[in-house]
Protein backbone atom coordinates (compact mmCIF):
# COMPACT_ATOMS: atom_id res chain seq x y z
CA UNK A 1 0.00 0.00 0.00
CA UNK A 2 2.75 2.05 -0.42
CA UNK A 3 1.35 4.50 -3.25
CA UNK A 4 -1.73 4.81 -1.32
CA UNK A 5 -0.55 6.07 1.48
CA UNK A 6 -2.56 9.56 0.56
CA UNK A 7 -5.68 7.53 2.07
CA UNK A 8 -3.74 8.20 5.95
CA UNK A 9 -4.79 12.31 5.12
CA UNK A 10 -8.49 11.33 5.44
CA UNK A 11 -9.00 8.30 7.43
CA UNK A 12 -6.89 6.44 10.29
CA UNK A 13 -6.81 2.87 9.38
CA UNK A 14 -9.20 2.28 12.26
CA UNK A 15 -11.78 4.82 10.24
CA UNK A 16 -11.06 2.68 7.29
CA UNK A 17 -12.06 -0.80 9.04
CA UNK A 18 -15.56 1.39 10.91
CA UNK A 19 -16.39 2.44 7.23
CA UNK A 20 -15.73 -1.69 6.04
CA UNK A 21 -18.28 -2.69 9.15
CA UNK A 22 -21.03 0.18 8.09
CA UNK A 23 -21.03 -1.35 4.91
CA UNK A 24 -20.69 -5.29 5.59
CA UNK A 25 -23.91 -4.28 7.87
CA UNK A 26 -25.63 -2.63 5.82
CA UNK A 27 -24.86 -5.38 3.12
CA UNK A 28 -26.21 -7.75 5.85
CA UNK A 29 -29.87 -6.40 5.34
CA UNK A 30 -30.38 -5.85 1.84
CA UNK A 31 -29.89 -7.73 -1.08
CA UNK A 32 -28.21 -4.72 -2.59
CA UNK A 33 -23.80 -4.42 -2.64
CA UNK A 34 -22.33 -1.48 -1.84
CA UNK A 35 -18.79 -0.87 -3.42
CA UNK A 36 -16.38 2.14 -2.26
CA UNK A 37 -13.99 3.14 -4.69
CA UNK A 38 -11.56 6.11 -3.36
CA UNK A 39 -8.93 8.06 -5.53
CA UNK A 40 -6.79 11.03 -4.50
CA UNK A 41 -6.74 12.34 -7.99
CA UNK A 42 -6.56 11.28 -11.27
CA UNK A 43 -3.46 9.88 -12.76
CA UNK A 44 -2.29 11.18 -15.92
CA UNK A 45 -4.20 9.17 -18.20
CA UNK A 46 -7.38 9.07 -16.14
CA UNK A 47 -7.06 13.34 -16.98
CA UNK A 48 -8.53 11.76 -20.32
CA UNK A 49 -12.06 11.36 -19.03
CA UNK A 50 -14.31 13.01 -16.79
CA UNK A 51 -14.96 12.45 -13.48
CA UNK A 52 -18.55 11.22 -14.17
CA UNK A 53 -17.01 8.68 -16.95
CA UNK A 54 -14.14 7.45 -14.59
CA UNK A 55 -16.97 6.63 -12.01
CA UNK A 56 -18.88 5.13 -14.83
CA UNK A 57 -15.66 3.43 -16.03
CA UNK A 58 -14.79 1.88 -11.84
CA UNK A 59 -18.73 0.23 -12.20
CA UNK A 60 -17.84 -1.61 -15.07
CA UNK A 61 -14.68 -2.44 -14.14
CA UNK A 62 -15.31 -3.18 -10.59
CA UNK A 63 -18.53 -5.29 -11.72
CA UNK A 64 -20.96 -3.54 -9.37
CA UNK A 65 -23.27 -4.68 -12.18
CA UNK A 66 -22.87 -8.37 -11.59
CA UNK A 67 -25.37 -9.01 -9.17
CA UNK A 68 -28.46 -11.03 -9.82
CA UNK A 69 -30.93 -8.68 -9.23
CA UNK A 70 -28.69 -5.85 -10.86
CA UNK A 71 -28.66 -3.87 -7.15
CA UNK A 72 -25.30 -2.75 -6.92
CA UNK A 73 -24.37 1.05 -6.07
CA UNK A 74 -20.58 2.38 -5.99
CA UNK A 75 -19.88 5.26 -4.00
CA UNK A 76 -17.16 6.65 -5.98
CA UNK A 77 -14.89 9.68 -4.24
CA UNK A 78 -11.70 11.89 -5.81
CA UNK A 79 -10.47 13.45 -2.52
CA UNK A 80 -8.67 16.35 -4.50
CA UNK A 81 -10.82 17.62 -6.56
CA UNK A 82 -13.78 16.93 -3.81
CA UNK A 83 -15.52 14.86 -6.43
CA UNK A 84 -18.70 12.54 -4.96
CA UNK A 85 -20.56 10.47 -7.60
CA UNK A 86 -23.10 7.71 -6.66
CA UNK A 87 -23.81 5.51 -8.87
CA UNK A 88 -26.77 2.67 -8.38
CA UNK A 89 -27.46 -0.23 -10.82
CA UNK A 90 -30.64 -0.11 -13.13
CA UNK A 91 -32.53 -2.79 -10.62
CA UNK A 92 -32.00 0.21 -8.06
CA UNK A 93 -32.04 2.95 -9.96
CA UNK A 94 -35.99 2.10 -11.58
CA UNK A 95 -37.07 2.22 -7.73
CA UNK A 96 -35.36 4.90 -6.09
CA UNK A 97 -35.81 8.29 -6.98
CA UNK A 98 -32.99 10.63 -7.71
CA UNK A 99 -34.27 13.02 -5.16
CA UNK A 100 -33.60 10.45 -2.22
CA UNK A 101 -29.64 10.10 -4.29
CA UNK A 102 -29.11 14.04 -4.12
CA UNK A 103 -30.13 14.01 -0.47
CA UNK A 104 -27.64 11.37 0.44
CA UNK A 105 -25.05 13.17 -1.89
CA UNK A 106 -25.74 16.46 0.04
CA UNK A 107 -25.13 15.28 3.51
CA UNK A 108 -21.70 13.38 2.42
CA UNK A 109 -20.71 16.96 1.32
CA UNK A 110 -21.75 18.56 3.97
CA UNK A 111 -19.34 15.96 6.37
CA UNK A 112 -16.95 16.60 4.16
CA UNK A 113 -16.63 20.11 3.85
CA UNK A 114 -16.18 19.94 7.64
CA UNK A 115 -13.82 17.64 6.91
CA UNK A 116 -15.78 14.93 8.70
CA UNK A 117 -14.79 12.11 6.02
CA UNK A 118 -15.26 9.14 7.78
CA UNK A 119 -18.30 10.12 9.46
CA UNK A 120 -19.82 11.65 6.21
CA UNK A 121 -19.32 7.95 4.52
CA UNK A 122 -20.60 6.14 7.57
CA UNK A 123 -23.66 8.15 7.44
CA UNK A 124 -24.20 8.21 3.15
CA UNK A 125 -23.88 4.59 3.88
CA UNK A 126 -26.33 4.02 7.14
CA UNK A 127 -28.91 6.47 4.15
CA UNK A 128 -28.59 4.27 1.68
CA UNK A 129 -28.76 0.77 4.43
CA UNK A 130 -32.15 2.02 5.08
CA UNK A 131 -33.38 2.96 1.81
CA UNK A 132 -31.83 -0.17 0.26
CA UNK A 133 -33.28 -2.25 3.32
CA UNK A 134 -36.56 -1.01 2.81
CA UNK A 135 -36.84 -1.43 -1.17
CA UNK A 136 -34.91 -4.66 -1.15
CA UNK A 137 -34.82 -6.65 1.85
CA UNK A 138 -32.82 -9.90 2.39
CA UNK A 139 -35.70 -12.74 1.72
CA UNK A 140 -36.76 -14.72 4.55
CA UNK A 141 -35.14 -18.51 4.25
CA UNK A 142 -32.93 -16.77 1.54
CA UNK A 143 -29.45 -17.00 1.67
CA UNK A 144 -28.19 -13.12 1.15
CA UNK A 145 -25.16 -14.09 -1.36
CA UNK A 146 -22.44 -11.34 -0.85
CA UNK A 147 -22.66 -11.16 -4.81
CA UNK A 148 -19.32 -8.47 -5.18
CA UNK A 149 -15.99 -7.53 -3.05
CA UNK A 150 -16.49 -5.83 -0.09
CA UNK A 151 -13.03 -4.56 0.17
CA UNK A 152 -12.14 -0.60 -0.42
CA UNK A 153 -10.76 -0.13 -3.35
CA UNK A 154 -8.10 2.41 -2.78
CA UNK A 155 -6.37 4.21 -6.84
Amino acid sequence: MSNKKWIYKYFSEDELKDIQLAADEAEAKTIGEIVLSFRDKKSFLEKLYSNHELALKDFETLGVFKTKERTGVLIFLIFEENYYDIIADEGIYSKIPDEIWNKMEAKLKEEFRNKNYATGIKVLINAMSEVLTKEFPTRAGAVNDDELNNEIVIN
